[in-house]
């Protein structure tokens, strides 16, 4: 096997004395005779390529004439010393671990931790000064706990070097490099010694783990990167703008390239495509892009392959191993698809519903993750506390110093930041206007989640885009249903159990109200008007179906489930259907006294359907009355209404299969005549279609039916009474 050349990479902040130390340390690494080796500087190729060092230019012009000159001492078997910042982690990686070379290299990293006074003091001495904060701000990229640098970005080994403190002369530069092949021996062995060395796996390169998480955060920040809002599509374009187009995997590069969210520098080694559309199909295999049996399996990285582009002797970090890498990838899953699971007190375990869980989150955790392989052991607590360090909070998936018990993200892999403060203030308006106790204890989760997750700040109390004007005018009665968290009737309604009600007797009722205890299957929680009402099935003992009605919450009060009866999906979805089918057509929520008539109403059979709609409604309208009338539309299915044609003098619209009555004889003062089949029911008893009539006062003349006609005339003489 041909010797691996030796490359030398210089890192450290600006005028902490890499160029000094790259002259210092040529001629050591050249043959006996021979020439100084090469010194890569991006200063010299900027005065080469730009005649100013001082001239900054296209950074592409720069990195393509410097991997030239490095490519062509590689193939010619010469060390080279690259004299740069190398500041940040992708642009070591960029030559580490992302750069193909026509040869075997082995990289050594020269990291100079001159203090960033000294390096200020000796900045001030330069002929080209570099600005202050730059220096501070690669100090403390350089100083980063988990991103400054280390042997796991594919060094075969680091010297650390201060020279405000050593003695960097040729001795002491002598004693390093013969020390090099000692060192990179034992780093060796200790990694990947047989006794307990790493178990390699598909990501246990540096490039390939950090591409990975860093696409996971930009998918769970970016669901799909769709700009499917507007403030979607503003924070995706201060990444890159225009937006990109292509596969997700074209479009994730692009974003990748320019955006790092946890560093705050340019990531293009990460921004391979094939790369990255393998990565996109491993997330889907392993159930990380959707909540399904894979999330519960066990994480599979896949086999270790060598690549070209491998450093020779290089380092992994600490999830290359694939005990660790399972471990916490599988803690990474579960947090991403259940990001508050805490299982803190105060809050009912879902499996043991008997009290309140007390239990610490990384024992809950522990617990919830136990029966997937390769997850964390009973009593590894700290293990998972220490993995929540050093790679969820680096990385961005847990707030920096946040309280463990608000959960590890806000998980908005489903909608993104700006769509969830959007469902927000939805949910708040619409929980505030109806006074819905579910909503509210809905919204008061959501609240507090997503201050935690940082996306609510206290004082952000701006209104929804769209608000809700109708309101719940009825104050919910201790005791009742509309009082109650809606737990207990939501629960009856999702898994088809019978129970018992009690009408409230102090409350206001009709003819038709249910009296004393009836028993039902509930069906609905609907919102209407200026309440919430409960649609449900009536039981009665041998009966297969029942009469469907509504009442309102707050007259309602729970007594009991009916045993442990539930029913099948089938008959379950048969009733909501034909509760779905009687709101459609009758245009309101009274659905009369007729099991037989509701059940032909819902019959698939046109039959039955015509029998109960057989019933028609005519009224003639004055211009006006007829223009609002006309735009509620949608208020019954269009099968069911007949309009005016129009007259030849109107303007504006035109005859349609809608528009097919012929208007009223000339000097008529209601020309236009609308009729509405309807249930004899909703004819006769419905207020809901009484109120919507009348509410047009003399607008329109009701003609058929006769009982509806003679309501209208007596109300409208009753209210001129009482004025006389």
């Amino acid at each position: 096997m041909t010797a691996p050349v030796r490359c030398h990479l210089l890192i450290g902040p600006p005028a902490s004395g890499k160029t000094t130390l790259a002259h210092q340390l040529a001629p050591l690494l050249s043959e006996p005779g021979a020439s100084p080796v090469l010194v890569l500087s991006t200063d010299r190729i900027r005065c080469e390529v730009f005649g100013d060092a001082a001239v900054q230019g296209p950074w592409s012009d720069i990195r393509e004439r410097l991997l030239e000159e490095l490519r062509q001492e590689v193939r010619a078997g010469r060390p080279v010393i690259l004299d740069a910042t190398h500041a940040r982690r992708p642009w070591r990686l960029a030559f580490t671990q992302a750069l193909e070379l026509p040869a075997p290299v082995e990289w050594i990293g020269w990291w100079l931790h001159t203090p960033p006074a000294q390096c200020l003091a000796w900045n001030q001495t330069r002929p080209r000064k570099v600005p202050e904060p730059v220096i501070r701000e690669m100090a403390a990229a350089l100083s980063h706990k988990t991103f400054g640098p280390s042997r796991a970005e594919g060094f075969a080994v680091l010297v650390g070097i201060d020279p405000s403190k050593d003695s960097v002369d040729t001795q002491f530069l002598q004693t390093q490099l013969d020390a090099l092949d000692k060192r990179i021996r034992n780093a060796v062995n200790k990694e990947l010694g047989k006794k307990n060395g790493k178990k390699l796996h598909a990501y246990s390169r540096l490039l390939d783990l950090e591409r990975l998480l860093y696409l996971i955060r930009l998918l769970s920040c970016f669901p799909e990167l769709e700009a499917t809002d507007e403030a979607t599509r503003e924070q995706l374009e201060a990444i890159v703008s225009p937006l990109p187009e292509g596969s997700l995997a074209e479009r994730a590069a692009a974003y990748m390239r320019s955006w790092n969210e946890i560093q705050g520098g340019f990531g293009e080694c990460y921004a391979d495509p094939a790369a990255i559309e393998r990565d996109l199909d491993w997330l889907e295999a392993n159930g990380f892009l959707r909540a399904k049996e894979s999330s519960r399996a066990a994480i599979e990285p896949g086999p270790f392959q060598a690549n070209p582009s491998d450093p020779v002797n290089g380092g992994y970090p600490a999830h290359g191993d694939l005990a660790v890498f399972q471990r916490v990838f599988t803690l990474l899953r579960h947090i991403l698809l259940e990001p508050f699971d805490t299982h803190t007190e105060g809050e009912r375990s879902a499996k043991n519903s008997s009290g309140p869980n007390t239990q610490k989150l990384p024992t809950h955790l522990i617990q919830e993750l136990a029966e997937i392989p390769g997850s964390y052991m009973p009593g590894e607590q700290d293990t998972l506390q220490q993995d929540v360090r050093h790679l969820l909070t680096p990385y961005g998936f847990r707030k920096q110093n946040d309280n463990a018990r608000h959960g590890y993200a806000i998980g908005n892999a489903v909608l993104s930041g700006a769509q969830l403060l959007e469902v927000y203030g939805w949910l708040r308006e619409t929980s505030e206007r109806l006074a819905d106790p579910s909503h509210q204890q809905l919204l008061e989760s959501l609240r507090r989640r997503l201050r935690w997750g940082g996306l609510l700040k206290e004082a952000d109390q701006k209104l929804p885009l769209r608000a809700v004007v109708n309101r719940s005018i009825v104050h919910p009665r201790t005791g009742s249903l509309a009082a109650d968290n809606g737990s207990r009737i939501d629960t009856a309604i999702v898994e088809h159990r019978r129970v018992q009600l009690e009408r409230i007797q102090r409350a206001s009722s009709h003819p038709n109200s249910p009296d004393g205890i009836f028993t039902i299957w509930p069906l609905q929680v609907i919102f209407h008007n200026i309440a919430w009402y409960l649609a449900y099935e009536e039981w009665h003992p041998g009966q297969e179906h029942g009469l469907i009605r509504t009442e309102r919450l707050d007259r309602l009060h729970w007594i009991r489930e009916d045993g442990s009866f539930r029913r099948d999906e089938d008959p379950h979805h048969q009733a909501l259907h034909r509760l779905e089918r009687l709101l459609q057509v009758c245009g309101g929520i009274f659905f009369g006294e007729d099991l037989d008539a509701q059940l032909d109403l819902a019959s698939p059979t046109p039959a039955g359907q015509k029998r109960q709609l057989n019933n028609t409604l005519r009224f003639s309208c004055q211009e006006w009355s007829f223009a609002f009338i006309r735009e509620a539309s949608q208020k019954f299915p269009t099968r069911q209404i007949r309009y005016s044609k129009p007259i030849t003098s109107t303007a504006g619209w035109k005859a349609d299969k809608l528009h097919c009555l012929q208007p009223n004889p000339a000097g008529d003062s209601h020309p236009y005549p609308v009729e509405i089949d309807l249930p004899i029911w909703t004819l006769e008893e419905d207020r809901d279609l009484q109120a919507w009539l009348f509410r047009f006062g003399a607008g329109i003349r009701i003609e058929k039916p006769e009982n509806l006609r003679f309501l209208h005339r007596t109300t409208a003489k009753e209210v001129l009474d009482i004025y006389r």
